[in-house]
């Protein structure tokens, strides 16, 4: 047989359950020249390891002792493989049996096509955000008061695809890495991910290197995949929203500098602190200790010495 164009994979961090259903949907799918599929365990207590190793003998598991974080284990997986392609695919989503041949139609549509992502359904079938414009000091503030809507589009964080007659987008800024196809020649010339993401933001980082590099970040809304969203981090929630704003930090730090970080913090808490402020008016207690949660967490997460404890 002729070796596999596609590497899948799927980190996993005490989700046995899911990462179960996602591994059926993945040997499922079987697309006809095989997949090289690959499970990086981050140190998982509920049995995932022994379930991997016992019900998919196809798949090469690699084991951490500990949670390394999202990106670090992405790229133990990518190294582990050879296949000009690599889909990475998170243990909460669920690919059907036609996404992997959309996804290399797209990224064989264009030879400078590095990152390629299909539609994304929530758990009730209803579309979710997948593409996006890269993130500013203002964009995601805009959007937390509900306000971005009004702005011109260049102002908005979400961007609708506008896909072409073969149902493909090639000006995407970047794409989630939920159910994202990477081809490793761009790899190798930009890097993989950064491993000083712990958790998000390392996919928005890497597609920012790819197209700055000349590459093109692509659409195709010829497959489609589910993505449940946020199991892992539902595990401890208030840590999670630490990971998240402080990667959208150094994210800023990194590819527009301190000024622009400085200001993303001060738009984020006020917008945080309205969305406080009004819910409390509107007796939405649950919604407000949610904003009240989340300002705690911005203002841990970018401050030294914070509560935040991997920082």
């Amino acid at each position: 047989m002729e070796s596999p164009s596609v590497a899948v994979v799927v980190v996993s961090y005490n989700t046995k359950q899911i990462t179960l259903e996602c591994l059926d949907s993945v040997r499922s799918s079987r697309p006809p020249d095989g997949i090289e599929l690959v499970v990086v365990d981050n140190g998982s207590q509920d049995g995932t390891p022994e379930m991997v190793h016992h019900l998919y003998p196809e798949a090469r598991l690699l084991q951490n002792t500990s949670n390394l974080g999202f990106a670090a284990a992405c790229n133990q997986g990518i190294r582990s493989t050879s296949a000009p392609f690599v889909l990475l695919l998170n243990s909460d989503a669920r690919i059907s049996d036609s996404t992997i041949d959309s996804l290399l139609f797209c990224m064989r549509s264009s030879d400078q096509c590095a990152a390629a992502a299909c539609s994304l359904l929530d758990a009730t079938g209803r579309v979710r955000r997948s593409t996006f414009r890269f993130l500013t000091a203002f964009n995601q503030a805009l959007e937390l008061v509900g306000v971005a809507r009004l702005a011109p589009a260049r102002f908005r964080r979400s961007r609708r695809p506008r896909p072409d007659a073969n149902g493909l987008d090639r000006s995407v800024d970047w794409i989630e890495a939920s159910c994202l196809i990477l081809r490793r020649a761009a790899l190798e010339q930009v890097g993989l991910l950064d491993e000083r993401f712990f958790m998000y933001s390392e996919d928005e980082d890497l597609c920012w290197r790819l197209r700055r590099s000349g590459w093109l970040v692509c659409y195709t809304d010829r497959g489609r995949a589910i993505h449940l969203g946020g199991e892992s981090a539902k595990q401890n929630p208030f840590q999670s929203m630490c990971h998240f704003y402080r990667s959208q930090y150094l994210l800023l730090m990194k590819h527009r500098g301190g000024l622009s970080a400085h200001a993303y913090i001060l738009a984020n808490r006020t917008a945080l602190l309205l969305k406080y402020f009004w819910y409390r008016l509107c007796g939405r207690d649950t919604r407000a200790r949610d904003a009240r949660m989340r300002w705690t967490a911005l203002s841990s997460a970018t401050r030294t010495g914070s509560g935040c404890d991997f920082l």
